[in-house]
């Protein structure tokens, strides 16, 4: 009797132990689906946000106006329905590289939580802030004199001007260098970059061999008219960058043939103990030519010494040059400190004396090239190559190596895949029709790679 009194005492208490789980487990289930609603909708906003940072950055050169209105755009394209409105602000970091920065927040109303009437609607907020690191580039270019029959000269013109106006010229620093038997720097690194480039293009001559190598191993010969590669590499790394600034550093390459002209400095006797010296210059037989590297002609060709498409040729040899070559206008012979003639140079590929031939000297002027560009590649802060190489004269052969240069993952025999990857594009119906629009292209998809990286 007892124990049946208990268990009828207990009757009733499971409908109140139910009223009062019931709505708790509401209330949990409620807080489940506005929760998933809130998660949805910050998924939403940090998408739109991230993608209209990105867009008001990579529209930034045309103005923060329209840069503001591609970016607005593509934030409420991305949002989806009922989109909130976007704020968009152009700050500066500690280095003074201008952001894009846009803030966004989203009043969700929610469905069960709103029976607590501070949670009616609940703010989702985000932000993305997006910094356009510091441009430093140079730009080289070949002058040689085959540009004139090849549209190479025509296609620069036109190309290049539209290729430095993608760059910022308050912010970033270019530089332009170029070469034919000799090579220089045309307009220093630098900013307001736009029209002393693309004047200096359109005054360039073109003429003479193709002297587009680096220094190699070693250090350069000369900062004012050395290997082109390594002149580039010091105008940008003449640039003071700070510890975690963002900055991007790039070498875009043109030239329409295999470079084929090496630098040495000489012992041509004790009047003339440090001779610097272009050699090389030929694309087939077996002559090398010994230029003047200070020479640059004037628009009207004065100024060198012209010989067979050669700036300032002083000689010319064959099979070895036995009696050895001349190293200045007055014709003077180049003398070792024994008093014979200087019939070789010191290789860097092998180490040893090598003799004077067009291919010894071709097979160094590659090889000081490839070296120069992996050294740039692993520098503290690396560099991005890009190649361009245009008309018939870039074979295969001449296609491989450009690749080898960029370090151009399609070329797998020569990549590196710990290096920063650059791309070799190959303009190849020049001359014609299409030549100016092609290199363009060209240009214009290198430009597109580098802004891409200025926003990341």
């Amino acid at each position: 009797m007892r124990n049946d009194s208990i268990v009828k005492g207990d009757r009733g208490q499971t409908i109140i132990i139910y009223a009062l789980i019931v709505p708790i487990l509401i209330l949990f289930t409620g807080l489940a689906i506005d929760a998933g609603i809130l998660y949805v909708t910050k998924a939403k906003l940090s998408t739109a946000v991230d993608s209209a940072t990105l867009t008001g950055m990579k529209n930034l050169q045309s103005g923060q106006p329209l840069a503001t209105t591609l970016a607005t755009d593509m934030f409420y394209a991305n949002y989806g329905a009922n989109p909130p409105t976007p704020t968009i602000t152009f700050p500066t970091d500690q280095y003074g590289d201008l952001q894009v920065k846009v803030t966004a927040t989203s009043e969700v109303n929610t469905i069960f939580m709103r029976y607590l009437s501070q949670w009616r609607t609940v703010p989702v907020a985000d932000t993305a802030v997006s910094t356009r690191g510091k441009l430093v580039m140079s730009i080289v270019l070949d002058r040689s004199g085959s540009m004139t029959s090849d549209g190479g000269q025509t296609a620069l013109v036109a190309a290049v001007p539209l290729f430095v106006n993608h760059f910022d010229n308050a912010t970033d620093q270019v530089a332009l260098l170029s070469f034919s038997s000799n090579a220089r720097i045309d307009i220093p690194i630098g900013y307001n970059f736009q029209t002393p480039i693309s004047n200096a293009v359109s005054s360039m001559v073109f003429t003479g061999g193709t002297f587009g190598t680096g220094a190699g191993t070693k250090p350069i010969q000369s900062a004012t008219m050395g290997a082109p590669l390594s002149m580039a590499d010091a105008q940008n790394l003449s640039i003071p960058i700070n510890p975690g600034q963002n900055v991007i550093k790039v070498l875009v390459y043109f030239t329409d043939g295999l470079m084929n002209a090496s630098q040495d400095t000489f012992y041509c006797g004790p009047s003339a103990p440090n001779t610097l010296v272009n050699y090389g210059g030929y694309d087939s037989g077996t002559d090398v030519a010994f230029l003047d590297p200070s020479c640059s002609p004037s628009a009207s060709g004065t100024g060198c010494t012209n010989e067979s498409g050669h700036i300032s040729q002083w000689d010319d040899c064959s099979n070895g040059c036995p009696s050895g070559f001349k190293y200045d206008a007055a014709g003077d012979i180049c003398k070792n400190a024994a008093g014979g003639n200087v019939t070789t140079f010191l290789s860097q590929q092998t180490g040893q004396q090598t003799a004077f031939s067009r291919a010894n000297v071709t097979a160094e002027t590659q090889y000081r090239a490839i070296q120069t560009a992996s050294a740039m590649r692993t520098e503290a802060v690396p560099t991005y190559i890009f190649t361009i190489g245009l008309g018939p004269d870039v074979s295969s052969t001449t296609q491989a190596f450009l690749g080898q240069l960029a370090n151009d993952p399609a070329y797998p025999a020569t990549y590196i895949a710990s290096q920063p990857q650059g791309e070799f594009f190959w303009i190849q119906d020049c001359p014609g029709a299409t030549c100016t629009a092609e290199l363009t292209t060209a240009f214009e998809a290198i430009a597109t790679k580098v802004v891409l990286r200025l926003t990341q």
